[in-house]
């Protein structure tokens, strides 16, 4: 479902892929290639938040913010993961069931383990496993996996796309 609120309406990219069990609303930015998959929440009702390109928003993963958030290029939110607020570079992957809280920065090539609450500044090329999450340099296999960590899911939201398995987002395309 797509809604808009207080006169601000999504905006999505037209290669963006949306399941019809997907809630979104408000001044949201979706970007090219971006998939949104069942149960994933993306709700801007106090703030904006902004999604790149080629991003995976996973099943039941929660966006949400306080004033802004705002996703890089290729990250990878898998299922259950939730953000609240704050910045999050390309290259990421956001373990299942992590918690990202609204004062977050992470950079880029961050690689977040399952269940990890995360908070405050993240360097590039970082690995965040953890309660409260404790920053660690990447391995070598991390790194590499962090390279283009959503390639499966932008063929796989376009699979889905082609055989009208997802929302028509014509109304809420840039520009209409």
């Amino acid at each position: 479902m797509i809604r808009p609120l207080d006169g601000k309406k999504p905006r999505i990219h037209p290669s963006a892929f949306v399941s019809e069990a997907a809630y979104i609303v408000g001044d949201v930015v979706i970007g090219e290639g971006t998939s949104i998959w069942p149960g994933a929440v993306i709700r801007a009702d106090y703030g904006d938040i902004i999604i790149g390109k080629n991003c995976s928003i996973q099943d039941n993963a929660v966006l949400h913010t306080d004033d802004h958030l705002e996703l890089g290029d290729n990250v990878l939110l898998t299922h259950g993961a939730v953000v609240h607020g704050g910045k999050i570079g390309s290259n990421v992957l956001i373990g299942v069931n992590a918690v990202l809280l609204e004062d977050t920065d992470v950079g880029d090539h961050v690689f977040i383990g399952a269940g990890a609450i995360v908070r405050g500044k993240v360097p590039d090329n970082s690995l965040v496993i953890g309660v409260p999450g404790q920053i660690r340099p990447l391995s070598e296999k991390q790194a590499e996996r962090l390279k283009d960590p959503t390639a499966r899911y932008v063929q796989n939201g376009k699979r889905f796309g082609e055989q009208g398995l997802g929302l028509d987002t014509t109304e809420f395309q840039a520009g209409s």
